[in-house]
């Protein structure tokens, strides 16, 4: 290449994440304060305490919360009820569904109490070449719950890495290129796949990694329709949403939701998914490794409890016939009830 080609591909190619050091510090409060006090976010607080931080960025109310362990960085956002989610036991929860769908980003949850919806986005804290960028990134999801849209430039082009190869601008691609290679967990195989979601499958179960609407974070989902003809009345779709809810809150950043949409073949099915959130310039292999292995656990835990916890005796109305059976000593899971949502508020 000649010394001119040179200096027009340096001039004219878009600046990298890692072509500026890398933001990081040494916790997930550390980094929040540090976005507050650097002028260029225009943050305030709004509520400064050791294991919660409220602030205000762009004009969207949010949380940092302490995670014990030290390794995620966890924010929070709250979402007000309707009037008719107010009146309406159903209408609440319908109204979460649709969160759940809607705002990907986020693990939601429903306070009865002070009668609102909760969002939590999470992101694999140390792991991150930008830390800040991943609490910019959940605020501009946020923004969708007070807009229409919001279509936002990073001002500059978005790339991850595996070691120091490039993995894809976005989390999704790189995602797929990781299930499709000797990294993903042992057995994995691509299936099929469209310009905006891969399926793949993993042990006896099949995922799909969706492409999203922002390059940042991406979502892993499993989805069946096991419980979808149940879904018939309303006494029968409260205690499936409270049953899913009750699962969701199992684990701290699983997604476990009613689907329902105007499509009555996938309406009233359910989706258990994760999202995972990464900053540019970012080596993602171990994050996608640590997220989905955790994700993928959860996904046997809840399977093994479909299984054998609910059966006859404990779920009477559902037809069991359908299940395949299983072994009971290979089981790696503890016994669990049935839980609901109503009582595990």
């Amino acid at each position: 290449m000649s010394l001119l080609s040179t200096l027009k591909l340096l001039l004219t190619r878009p600046e990298r994440a890692r072509d500026r050091p890398r933001v990081a510090y040494p916790s997930p409060r550390a980094a929040v304060l540090a976005f507050l006090h650097d002028p260029q976010w225009g943050a305030r607080v709004v509520e400064q305490g050791e294991e919660r931080i409220v602030f205000e960025y762009d004009g969207v109310i949010g949380e940092w919360l302490d995670d014990p362990t030290g390794d995620w960085l966890h924010l929070r956002f709250r979402d007000p009820f309707t009037e008719a989610q107010r009146a309406s036991e159903l209408a609440m929860y319908e109204g979460w569904s649709a969160h759940c769908a809607q705002h990907t980003l986020f693990r939601w949850d429903i306070d009865e109490q002070a009668q609102e919806y909760y969002g939590d986005a999470f992101a694999l804290f140390h792991e991150q070449y930008n830390q800040l960028e991943c609490i910019w990134g959940a605020f501009n999801s946020a923004k969708l719950l007070r807009e229409g849209s919001n279509r936002i430039a990073m001002g500059r082009s978005f790339d991850l890495f595996f070691g120091d190869r490039d993995a894809g601008n976005s989390v999704a691609g790189s995602l797929w290129r990781w299930f499709d290679s000797p990294a993903a967990p042992k057995g994995t195989r691509h299936l099929k796949g469209t310009y905006r979601e891969e399926w793949f499958e993993t042990g006896s179960a099949v995922c799909s990694v969706m492409q999203e609407q922002w390059a940042y974070y991406a979502r892993v989902a499993y989805t069946n329709g096991d419980f979808q003809p149940y879904m018939s009345g309303n006494e029968e779709q409260l205690q499936l949403y409270r049953l899913h809810l009750g699962l969701q809150r199992w684990f701290p950043r699983l997604r476990n939701f009613v689907i329902q949409t105007d499509n009555p073949e996938n309406s009233g099915a359910n989706e258990t998914s994760v999202a995972i959130l990464v900053s540019s310039g970012t080596d993602a292999g171990p994050i996608f490794d640590r997220v989905f292995r955790e994700f993928y656990g959860q996904v046997i835990e809840i399977t093994e409890w479909f299984n054998f916890d609910f059966n006859p005796s404990t779920a009477p109305w559902f037809d069991h016939s359908i299940k395949k059976p299983q072994r009971r000593d290979q089981r790696q899971s503890p016994v669990r009830g049935i839980p609901d949502a109503k009582e595990n508020r």
